[in-house]
């Protein structure tokens, strides 16, 4: 048996502070697996499984990349020429990707953004109600792939109903509801639509983010390696008519209400609109050191340090030990032994690994 093994480049290892994960683009899934195997498979080479000195490690390690076709054997040298490497650069035509609109949205607004092609087009409703059919009927006409409700309150009585009217738009990909607490099926698929319940109230939603928010496609995966994947492209616009870039932002570049559409474009095309969509994982405190880090979609506002980008809100996923907040054994950053402020990030050695090995090892 040779050991003539490359990697699938559409399963692309990530490395973590505690562990590693291997993101498989394609079929949109992930894999955990120890940092130790990280370099040995962070190659575009063939994989030097040999370092493994444990055999029965090495073994299993080898029948689970097999298995999970994250790993493939050639039968000489040469063939290994027929196998491309991913290319990791991002590029689109579009200005704007992402816009978030009210369904109270100032009549300007279509003036504004009828020159642009929108992947997604995100609309807020208090409710489903005349004004959120009649944004429908205008937004249908311009260039959309695809549009996304969220709806902060739902009466469930008129969910069906509800369904057959949403249903005339086939532009429409997803419906949001929150303060669903009384749902028992969380996911619903209907006529090519998804209908999503959230038992949290919007305002909420918008703020944390939680695994069932990760992302893992392609696409996603190559614009995070290049810019910030939630303010990259995007544009919100709040209930009074403010340009926002987040749903979060308190900065406003000006109302839409009386903007002309030069205006306009020359604000979502200067360098300060598009700051924070510039911004990437590995400038930004912590992130850089989440093995999630290319699959979040992260719309806290971030703060320029000394060196690199910080929040000042936690995450609620701990990279240094590895746990979500609303798991057994959660500690806040300051808890666990890692502070975060402007002049950078300092850990507690002693601290993390005494609550690392407490949390997992118990």
């Amino acid at each position: 048996m040779n050991n003539l093994f490359l990697r699938n480049q559409l399963c692309v290892p990530v490395n973590g502070y505690n562990r590693a994960i291997i993101y498989d683009i394609l079929r949109k899934d992930y894999f955990l697996i120890p940092k130790e195997h990280y370099d040995l498979l962070d190659t575009n080479d063939f994989i030097q499984f040999d370092k493994i000195k444990d055999v029965a490690e090495r073994d299993e390690l080898i029948d689970f990349l097999m298995k999970e076709e994250i790993i493939f054997r050639l039968s000489n040298k040469e063939q290994k020429k027929h196998f491309t490497i991913l290319d990791k650069n991002f590029e689109t035509p579009n200005r704007v990707t992402n816009v978030i609109i009210h369904s109270n949205i100032d009549s300007n607004f279509l003036n504004l953004i009828k020159v642009e092609y929108l992947l997604n087009l995100s609309i807020i409703s208090e409710n489903i109600d005349e004004n959120l059919f009649s944004i429908l009927e205008k937004v249908s006409q311009l260039e959309i792939d695809s549009i996304y409700l969220y709806i902060e309150n739902i009466n469930i009585e008129n969910l069906e109903a509800y369904k057959k009217q949403i249903a005339k738009y086939s532009i429409i990909f997803s419906v949001n509801f929150f303060n669903s607490k009384n749902v028992v099926e969380k996911t619903q698929l209907s006529q090519n639509i998804y209908y999503n319940f959230y038992e949290e109230e919007f305002s909420t939603y918008k703020r944390n983010l939680s695994i069932d928010k990760l992302v893992i496609n392609t696409e996603h995966f190559l614009e995070s390696n290049n810019f910030h994947s939630y303010y990259f492209g995007k544009i919100y616009i709040d209930e009074t008519g403010n340009i926002k870039n987040g749903l979060n932002n308190l900065e406003s570049f000006g109302s839409i209400k009386s903007m002309t559409l030069t205006q306009f474009l020359e604000i979502i095309s200067s360098s300060k609109y598009n700051e924070l969509g510039e911004i990437k994982k590995h400038q930004m405190l912590v992130c850089k050191d989440c093995e999630f880090r290319y699959m979040c979609v992260d719309s806290r506002v971030p703060s320029k340090g000394a060196e690199h980008w910080f929040h000042h809100s936690e995450c609620t996923y701990n990279p240094y030990i590895s746990k979500w907040n609303n798991e057994e054994g959660y500690l806040n950053l300051k808890d666990s032994g890692v502070t975060i402020s402007e002049s950078g990030c300092t850990i507690n050695e002693e601290k993390l690994s005494e609550n690392f090995d407490r949390i997992w090892n118990t």
